[in-house]
């Protein structure tokens, strides 16, 4: 093999290496879960994960809230999107924010201008119609993600 040859094999040895590696970070595909007058909800579907926190019918996943107009984080920073790992507890119909981190540009582009992670906060409810509602659905499944029907009182005693 000619020795100007040497350099470029070596490149396309590399090239090759650099294709068949693994990539580091996970590229999230975002589907549309929800939406309010002024944010649209996305969620990752292959970031959910079973956990057991809460009644033991948990799911992790992340979404991504992209707004219209600039909010303002807890830093004072201004963003135009969020994205958000949530603990989904399925049984019980609550949603418990885990991280967040913000991003300047819609749909989390940009530099990140801060992240917050949370040891303890307290879950939320998700009532019907709530941005949070297709998420949760897509994360514990139709069935599960419906609410429970109120319980009815008992039958009057009618022993004679």
């Amino acid at each position: 093999m000619p020795r100007a040859a040497a350099p470029a094999m070596g490149m396309l040895c590399l090239l090759c290496l650099m294709h068949a590696a693994p990539s580091p970070a996970h590229a999230a595909t975002w589907s549309k879960a929800g939406s309010t007058k002024d944010s649209r909800v996305y969620l990752d579907k292959a970031s959910i994960r079973k956990s057991e926190a809460g009644s033991g019918d948990g799911r992790r996943a992340w979404t991504l809230e992209s707004f219209d107009k600039p909010q303002t984080a807890p830093d004072g920073k201004q963003y135009l999107s969020v994205k958000a790992l949530h603990l989904y507890d399925c049984a019980e119909r609550s949603v418990t924010l885990q991280s967040q981190t913000f991003y300047p540009e819609a749909m989390a582009r940009g530099e990140a201008v801060g992240t917050y992670k949370f040891e303890a906060f307290d879950a939320e409810q998700v009532s019907e119609g709530s941005r949070y509602t297709a998420a949760m659905k897509a994360v514990c499944g139709k069935d599960k993600a419906r609410k429970t029907p109120a319980a009815r009182p008992p039958a009057a005693n009618t022993a004679p």
